[in-house]
């Protein structure tokens, strides 16, 4: 190496200039020249590789990518760590924790970074759309991300997932009636999301049947259940009736056929009886009327007996004392001039028969066509009476014998006064209106009908 000296100083004469050395009178004048860092650097490592060891070498920062000291690069003063050869010497990679902005890297978090954190592994902040599932997000299908909503599963362009049918929440905007999150078609929302409907043609939820039609009468009813009796809905070809309830005894049984006499079903305020046959004589008859009883009293009575009506309860207690069924049905076979039995009794189908059994007449024609089958002469406890006169003041038709024949409205019992007498042992015409008139001083007995 070259050690420069300071020139020698003439001590006598300041203006006299120095003598050149030997060594500048033999080599001409150079002129200076600037090295760079790196090359000044190059310059030694070459001078002490001639020489002695380089003090440089080694040292990250000098330029020299020097592998045998473990440097993975060496910029010199470029070296940085946001540049592509860091401070240290190793190639900027993402991971390194230092973002480098020249490797097209957003972050770096070093051994933080993660594709389900806000730095991904290659250095990209978190994105919806980035295929990652990232805090805040639900899901994120990449570039499959999509909107609007279609009605099917996936994810939108907001990293949440897309409402479908099947997903439990009834969207409108979607068409959907119902979501029941789950895909059974027999429950009370079918697996495109509409509520189950009567009709459809779908047996779903609590529908017995479906049978796709509005018509009630079939085997299915409109509200798609099995028609049955006493739905309320007649069933075409099968019932007869359908009134919805489970009264028997009314218009419509509980088989669903309509009530008529021989069903031996009582119909109550139209059948008096049903015995389940249409036989006439066997004590209901084929208008299912029951039989109606009638008898002779067991007492005569005087004629004033309160008109009518007093007749009527002499008959009521008659029938009391013997214990026949519905005493208070009975009325006396009596006329005046405010009434008769053609007026006062109701005129039915059913037969009458004595106490013993026996059929007096069929019906209330039979009984004022002037000929009974058999004489009334059985008391209400079947005693018999013959030969006894009842006081009627009453054709063979039922009519009032009128004439003033009544003894002033039974109310008065003297021998000016007159009457027409029955019998007992009568069949025809005599056993209502004798030929003969009698005085109202006599005494007479009733005969009772139950109406």
């Amino acid at each position: 190496m070259y050690r420069n000296s300071p020139a020698r100083v003439a001590e006598d004469t300041p203006d006299t200039p120095p003598a050149p050395s030997r060594a500048a009178m033999s080599r001409p004048t150079m002129p200076r020249m600037r090295v760079s860092v790196p090359t000044m650097a190059l310059l030694l490592l070459n001078l002490g590789s001639c020489t002695e060891p380089n003090p440089y070498l080694g040292i990250c920062g000098n330029g020299v990518h020097e592998p045998s000291f473990e440097e993975e690069c060496d910029d010199g003063a470029g070296n940085g760590d946001a540049a592509a050869c860091s401070m240290t010497c190793r190639i900027a990679t993402c991971g390194d924790g230092i973002a480098q902005p020249d490797l097209d890297e957003d972050c770096d978090l070093g051994d933080q970074n993660s594709n389900n954190g806000s730095c991904t592994l290659d250095c990209k902040f978190a994105l919806c759309g980035d295929d990652f599932v990232q805090p805040g997000e639900v899901c994120d299908d990449g570039n499959a991300n999509r909107w609007p909503a279609d009605g099917q599963p996936g994810c939108s362009i907001y990293c949440a997932p897309l409402p479908y049918c099947g997903d439990g929440d009834v969207q409108p905007d979607l068409g959907e009636e119902c979501d029941d999150a789950n895909d059974i078609d027999d429950d009370a929302c079918t697996s495109d999301c509409k509520a189950t409907t009567c009709g459809d043609g779908e047996v779903q939820g609590s529908e017995e049947c479906d049978d796709g039609n509005d018509v009630d009468t079939d085997g299915c009813t409109n509200a798609c259940t099995f028609a049955v009796c006493g739905d309320g809905i007649v069933l075409g070809g099968t019932e007869e009736c359908d009134d919805g309830n489970d009264v028997n005894s009314d218009d419509c049984l509980n088989v669903c056929f309509l009530a008529s006499c021989g069903d031996g079903v009582l119909h109550e305020g139209v059948e008096e009886c049903d015995d389940g046959n249409l036989i006439d004589d066997d004590g209901c008859n084929s208008a299912c009327m029951r039989d109606r009883t009638v008898f002779v009293s067991d007492i005569d009575y005087e004629a004033p007996m309160g008109g009518l009506d007093g007749a009527d309860d002499l008959c009521k207690t008659q029938a009391a004392i013997h214990d026949l069924p519905d005493p208070g049905r009975y009325k006396a076979w009596l006329s005046d001039s405010t009434g008769s039995p053609s007026t006062r009794f109701v005129t039915r189908t059913a037969r009458y028969v004595s106490t013993v059994g026996a059929t007096v007449a069929d019906n209330w024609d039979d009984l004022t066509d002037g000929e009974l089958t058999s004489p009334i002469m059985h008391t209400a406890d079947g005693e018999l009476i013959d030969n006894v006169l009842v006081w009627t003041a009453t054709t063979p038709a039922g009519e009032s014998i009128g004439d003033d024949l009544d003894c002033a409205d039974w109310t008065m019992g003297t021998e000016d006064l007159f009457t027409i007498y029955g019998g007992t042992s009568a069949v025809d015409s005599w056993w209502t209106q004798l030929p003969a008139q009698s005085d109202c001083y006599d005494l007479g007995h009733l005969m009772c009908f139950e109406d």
